[in-house]
């Protein structure tokens, strides 16, 4: 949603951006929200449409002391999202010790591995104009919303700071029933898809044609990278001995795609999208 939440404003991660002489003014429907998270400056108990309609109406005709640097804000905000463009396709993988450790000792094992950043470009170059995409929560979720675009409202689900485990595919389920003739993306982890993942049989019963993306790295990532931060590496729980999600799929009367190659993921998105369209 759009309410000023925890996530977007606290320092974390090393990182403290939230301007200190910030003025907020905070616009919620619910009147406990107001100054909950940060201190705001001008609070309004309204509708966030009609409130938003007022204030333009107000400002109309007026001269604001921002107009004056309207073009530099302007050209500044689209120099960042191309410097932040260039940083994510150059961004192949993780660079932290235990991410370039385990990279090293896959390379050791028999397998295909993918990158799951280089995974999320292609989805991306992908997915089509018109696309409904939910995310679910977890390490693999946290880096996905990087990679998502949407020129349409109504296009884009996240659990966010809800942190609801599962939520992704029920959620793509219900915006598919809304909007049929809109293709339907869920992105889930393997842990996160083991408690949704069910609900594939809701969709076969009852023709509900969407598509799941899951990233199955047989781990529960977000626990493991605590464990990393906080533990010292010392494991407890973060293992996920799955089978072929693709293979259960299949048991329940849908169909499954099990794509081990960097250069089959675009290909079998847009095979997946076709067949619900």
């Amino acid at each position: 949603g759009s309410r000023l939440g925890p996530f977007g404003t606290l320092p974390q991660h090393g990182m403290d951006y939230w301007p200190k002489n910030a003025k907020i003014i905070q616009i919620d429907a619910d009147n406990k929200m107001l100054g909950l998270v940060k201190k705001i400056s001008v609070g309004i108990c309204g509708d966030a449409k009609a409130a938003a309609k007022a204030i333009l109406s107000r400002l109309d005709g007026k001269t604001l002391d921002c107009d004056a640097t309207r073009d530099a804000r302007y050209a500044t905000v689209q120099a960042e999202k191309a410097a932040w463009e260039e940083e994510l396709t150059n961004w192949t993988h993780e660079k932290d010790a235990y991410s370039l450790d385990m990279i090293e000792e896959q390379k050791k094992e028999q397998g295909s591995y993918l990158h799951p950043r280089q995974v999320l470009r292609e989805l991306e170059k992908a997915m089509p104009e018109d696309v409904m995409v939910s995310t679910d929560i977890g390490n693999i979720n946290s880096v996905a919303n990087s990679y998502l675009r949407f020129e349409k409202p109504r296009s884009f689900f996240a659990a966010m700071s809800f942190g609801n485990c599962g939520y992704a595919f029920p959620t793509i389920i219900g915006a598919k029933v809304a909007a049929p003739h809109r293709p339907a993306v869920s992105y889930a982890g393997d842990g996160a898809w083991g408690m949704s993942l069910m609900e594939t049989m809701t969709c076969v019963r009852h023709n509900i044609p969407v598509t799941a993306v899951v990233f199955h790295n047989r781990q529960w990532g977000a626990e493991k990278k605590n464990q990393v931060d906080f533990y010292n590496r010392r494991f407890v729980a973060g293992e996920l001995d799955n089978q072929s999600f693709a293979e259960i799929a299949r048991a329940m009367g849908a169909e499954g795609i099990t794509v081990d190659k960097l250069e089959d993921v675009g290909p079998a998105l847009k095979k997946a999208i076709a067949m619900q369209m």
